[in-house]
This record gives C-alpha cells, structure tokens and sequence, in this order.
C-alpha cells in the first residue's frame, strides 16, 4: 500500500516539475492545478491572484464536521548548480530518482512545496477512501518570494474553517506550531564612475564558489558562511597592502537563500601574485574557522581592463554598508538555546550601470524583533547614503496552547509510529502567519516530508516519508470526523 502512494505522489510531483513555476510566474501551474479539479468535478475558483480555493464534499454523513483547510503552496525557489545551463521560466525540472531520494539534475528540486501540493492532489482525488468531512484545499502563490499569495487570499476563505493542516514542512515527526516573520528590505544607491588610474596597472577578477548555501532561516545556524561577506572581507584585505578601485561586484540569488557564490572585479598596484597569496590565506582561514564549508574556493585571475571604475565615495559607502550588516544570527531564546529567534540574510547584490542595489531577509519570531531590523537597516542605509525600501512585514505567527489539532496530530503520529512527534517553533516564514492573522480562531499545525538542502541544487526528498506523510494526514481527518 505505501509503495502505491508513493508512487501515486511522484507521478503527481512529475507533472508539477514540467512545468516551470518560479516565484512570480506561477500561471501556467496555476491553470494547471485549476484544471485537474474541474476534471474531477469538483468546485474550484481562481482568483485573481491566481490562488487555488478548491471545495472537497464531505463523506455521507459527515457534513456536519467542521470544516479543515489543506494548503500547499504552488510556487519554488529555482536554484542551478554552477555552469548548468536553466532557464526557470521555462525549463522542466529534471528528476532523478533513486532508492532513497528523489533529486533533481543541477538545479533545486522543488519539493518545497511541490511534494504538499502532489500529496494534496492525491488526497483529493482518493478522497471517497477515507471518512472526512468537508474539505477546502489552498493552493497559494509567490510562498517564496514575498508571500502575496497568502497576503491577498480573501479571508472568507478561512472564516468559515476550524482547522488549517498546511504541508509546507521539511522534517517528518515534526509538528510545527509557530514561525517567524519576515520583511524584505531593498537598499540602493546610484553610482558614478571614472576611468582607471593608470597607477593601478593590474585588473583582477576574484571568483568566489564551493559553498553550500541553502536556506537562509532553516540553515541560518549551521555554520555556513555568506559568499557576499567574504567577498567584502577580501577587498579590506586588499586594501591593507594595496589599492583597489571596484568595476564590478554580484553575489548571491534570492532574498532567502544563503549566497553560495559572489564575484568581482577591479583595478589594483597589487600583483596577481600577491592577490592570489591573499586569496589563499583567507580560503585557509575560512576552512579552519568552518569546518562546515571544506569546498569553499577562492580563485583570482587577471582579467582585461575595465572601461571604468566605481568613484572612491561609492566604493566607500558600498563597503562600509556590508560591513554594518550582519548576515547570520543575532539572537537565541533564552528559554530554547538551540531555537534561532532573530537573523538575517544579505541573500543579493548586484552592479550595473545606474545603481548597486542588496536584497536583505530578517526573520524575528515576534513582530517587535522585525521592528527593531526596519530601524537598523533604516539607520545603516542613512550612514551609508544609501535609499531603503521595506516591503509589508510578514507577522510571526505564535504557538496556541490550546490548539485542538496539535493534540489531534500528536495522538495520530504517537498510534502509527509508537513514539511521540516533536512540536516546534521554527525560524522561517510560513504563510500561516497570514492566516492565523485573518483568522485568529483557526487552528493551525504545519507538516512535512523530510527535504533536505531546500532552495539549493543539492536538495533532495527522502521517499520513504512520503507514504507515512499522506496517511498522517489521513488519520488526522479521520479523527476530526469521528469527533
């Protein structure tokens, strides 16, 4: 039995990879997952931000039982591994399946959230197999990105429910109960440029590749270094023998990812020789210091002059403003000393030719912690004559002692495994922190199969969490229909 569902899922999950779904772009898969409920005749709407509310008719007899939401979201952080050529708004993801994982050829697999919603489609269409009563099932946009989705569902939507099981976990035997919540926080400058002194005789490009990245609340605490800082640590390096005058700098791909790799190049009086030698020191440092990061490579090679460089003043502020930001954790709860509850992630930065621009993620598991990263980003970006931008915070959403449904869940996971679920608080959004805001009575648990390396091209789902997943979810309804 638990092989058929597995292999019902992944040929579910083998149809969302086909199809491209990147943050922001979400209509094809949107259309698709729209169409799979008609087909099946159930009620299905589309709103206009392309969500999916879709109506799953009670089992005869059971229509008086309130009423429980199964929400995934649709959306994925599309990650390629270093030379692989992929275009996310229009390659499939290309799955490689073995006895254990299921991973995806050079990129990220998109099993956050593909696999939530693939085991909700399965549910949905072998809903007749199972005692339930009504069911809604969410599908949501732009999880990843800004969470607009969840931010416009229409609260009626979750007026009229009692219970929330979203499937947007990544640890099986994990309950979790509580999240952080997140502001996306855009800080720019314009540039003005010269042209090279011709004292600085030497061009350099330094490439900086080998890290592990990852997910920049789930991973925030587990050692893995920011390519952008160490790019910023090797320019003061630089600097302490030489001279350097910035044409270009990028590192890093999304708010919410650990950078993995970072570049720049410049003008310099330094030799290659010697930059090389100042490569190799800090590669050795940073391998000593984390042992967590043993492919971490720093490479310099010469390159061909640039047509310009950055003025001294933009170089200054640029530096100097990476420096005051902080990539990592900046606090620990003194209750838990293990749970992260406040961090941030300098995930992007890019050059061009009008502006440098850094994209930011905090997280803070309460709302006055995300406060506190507005008015000390607000202050580092005043320092540094640079422009900011906050989007809308995303709330935290707080653990409910009287949940009905954490007790529910742990019963149901405490039967079938002989051993109790770990309730947890996590240091990552979810979108049920919207929900719980439009709703404050709706009760809420988060739940997952084990992925691991999330929003990297190293991720991969353990399979045999799947099948036990699915029937979590299954005796949970159960139970909610006998009650």
């Amino acid at each position: 039995m638990s092989e058929k569902i597995l292999d019902a899922v992944l040929k579910a999950f083998a149809k969302l990879a086909a199809i491209p779904r990147p943050s922001k772009h979400e209509g094809q898969v949107s259309n698709f997952l729209k169409s799979f409920f008609e087909q099946h005749g159930f009620e299905v709407l589309q709103d206009s931000f392309k969500n999916i509310i879709a109506e799953i008719p009670a089992t005869p007899g059971k229509e008086n039982v309130p009423l429980t939401i199964l929400q995934a979201h649709m959306d994925m952080v599309c990650v390629a591994a270093e030379g692989y050529e992929f275009n996310p708004t229009s390659d499939p993801i290309k799955l490689i399946r073995t006895e254990k994982f299921l991973e995806a050829e050079g990129t990220s697999l998109g099993a956050d959230d593909g696999i939530g919603v693939a085991e909700i489609l399965y549910l949905a269409e072998n809903h007749e197999k199972f005692s339930h009563g009504k069911l809604r099932i969410i599908f949501t946009v732009d999880e990843e990105q800004g969470m607009s989705g969840a931010m416009n569902l229409d609260k009626k939507f979750l007026s009229d429910a009692d219970f929330l099981i979203n499937c947007d976990s990544e640890k099986f035997g994990e309950v979790v109960v509580g999240c952080a919540g997140t502001v996306h926080a855009t800080l720019w400058r314009e540039l003005h440029y010269v042209r090279p002194d011709t004292k600085l005789p030497y061009n350099v490009e330094i490439k900086i590749s080998g890290l592990r990245g990852g997910h920049s609340g789930e991973e925030i605490s587990s050692g893995r270094i920011n390519a952008i800082k160490v790019a910023a640590q090797l320019m003061r390096q630089i600097t302490t023998q030489g001279k350097i005058r910035l044409a270009s700098f990028s590192g890093g791909k999304a708010f919410n990812v650990i950078p993995d790799s970072a570049e720049f190049v410049f003008a310099t009086d330094l030799k290659i020789t010697t930059v090389q030698k100042i490569c190799a020191e800090l590669e050795t440092k940073y391998k000593k210091i984390y042992s967590t990061e043993p492919n971490l490579k720093i490479e310099a090679d010469t390159v061909k002059r640039p047509d310009k460089v950055l003025h001294i003043k933009d170089y200054d502020c640029l530096s100097n403003l990476i420096s005051l930001i902080h990539s990592g954790v900046y606090l620990m709860s003194p209750e838990n000393p293990a749970q992260v509850i406040a961090s941030a992630n300098l995930g992007v930065v890019r050059m061009d030719d009008n502006i440098v621009e850094l994209k930011i993620l905090p997280r803070g598991n309460d709302d006055a912690l995300i406060d506190e990263f507005i008015e000390g980003f607000d202050q580092a970006a005043r320092l540094c004559a640079f422009e900011k931008k906050f989007s809308l915070p995303t709330p935290a959403w707080s653990f409910n002692p009287d949940s009905k449904l954490l007790k529910i869940a742990e019963n149901v996971f405490s039967e079938q495994n002989n051993c109790t679920p770990e309730i947890k608080t996590i240091h990552a959004g979810l979108e049920t922190s919207f929900f719980s805001q439009k709703n404050p009575n709706l009760d809420i648990i988060s739940i997952g199969t084990t992925n691991e390396n999330i929003h990297s091209p190293n991720e991969r789902l353990h399979l045999d969490t799947v099948a036990p997943h699915v029937k979590f979810i299954v005796d949970m309804l159960e139970k909610i229909a006998e009650t």
